[in-house]
């Protein structure tokens, strides 16, 4: 099931004796676990009925399990760093593996077992299969834009603001996409815009944290408009960042691939929706990105990126230090739009 099945089926009261939580959205995932807390817990005696197991063998898992609740329906078992569902070998992992899954089938109904994998999982080991199999696994995944624009307006109810659709899109454009993050940055914008219910996209701009893929796009922005010195400012915001030069020659040289790519599918008139799928981008970003191919012909944006893929190449054979080509070739990019 998903997230969302998984809320609603602890709203009409559904419990299962044993849980696995995996996928890459942390933040969801423990609201998830809080919300199960809640749900089996009894109020003032949660310490003593719940147990986190850190890299457990199978026997102190079922130990933990067949220990009976105190004043109370449930035990709550969390598991985690499991080895045997981890892509490194385990230690004995066929005889623990047996064990547990075997287990899985009679987990007492007084225990609420929950295995917390995050984007751990290995679905080729033998637990994990048994794991994904059961009624009670979870997969918390990446929001959608509709999903995003739709949590940003919950978030913000309960401090009296409120976002429209660009506003949302512009802050997940300029902070990235983690809710744990985003989190952080609804508070600093509610606080930043005071009385004023409505946070706006330019209040996003103002105040938000840029992420370096944000900063590394208005750097390219700067470059196609021949800004050199605005480039070489965002350059060294990123590098005061604590970003790397080689690794801020990896985010140029994937925009400029993206936008050679956008560049292909507009030329051969692929639909918006299917150019956004095929970049992987969000439509927001896609619009942006669209504005920064404009009408440069193709050649010329592939030209870009082979210089790109160049200066990787002189810095790991040694021809060039990593500062020297990074300058040079921001130059040849200033030069060349």
């Amino acid at each position: 099931m998903n997230q969302w099945v998984f809320f609603d089926e602890i709203k009409a009261g559904t419990v299962r004796n044993v849980y696995c939580f995996y996928g890459p959205e942390a933040y969801i995932r423990r609201s998830a676990l809080e919300t199960l807390r809640k749900k089996v817990l009894m109020p003032g005696l949660e310490s003593v009925n719940e147990t986190v197991l850190s890299a457990p063998s199978a026997q102190q898992i079922v130990e933990s399990c067949e220990t009976l609740p105190m004043m109370s329906d449930y035990r709550l078992i969390i598991v985690r760093d499991c080895a045997l569902t981890q892509s490194a070998k385990a230690k004995d992992e066929a005889q623990e593996s047996a064990v547990l899954c075997e287990y899985l089938t009679r987990v007492p109904e007084t225990t609420c077992l929950l295995f917390e994998l995050g984007d751990t999982l290995d679905k080729r080991k033998k637990l994990s299969q048994a794991l994904l199999k059961l009624p009670g696994a979870v997969s918390f995944d990446a929001l959608t834009d509709e999903q995003m624009e739709r949590w940003m307006t919950q978030t913000l109810r309960p401090l009296q603001k409120r976002m429209n659709r660009e506003a949302c899109e512009a802050l997940t454009f300029t902070s990235g996409r983690d809710l744990t993050l985003l989190f952080g940055e609804l508070q600093k914008l509610a606080a930043y815009v005071g009385e004023r219910q409505e946070i706006t996209a330019q209040d996003v701009e103002q105040i938000a944290t840029h992420t370096a893929e944000c900063t590394v796009f208005a750097m390219v922005d700067a470059i196609s408009e021949g800004r050199a010195q605005q480039a070489f400012t965002l350059l060294n915001v990123l590098l005061q960042g604590g970003e790397q030069r080689i690794g801020i020659l990896a985010m140029i040289t994937r925009h400029y691939r993206q936008m050679m790519h956008l560049c292909a599918l507009m030329r051969d008139r692929i639909p918006q929706a299917q150019q956004a799928k095929l970049l992987g981008v969000p439509p927001f970003s896609l619009n942006r990105l669209a504005r920064q191919v404009g009408k440069r012909p193709y050649d010329k944006l592939r030209a870009c990126l082979e210089a790109c893929v160049q200066a990787d190449y002189d810095i790991k054979r040694g021809a060039l230090r990593e500062d020297a080509a990074l300058e040079r070739l921001m130059l040849w990019l200033l030069e060349s739009r």
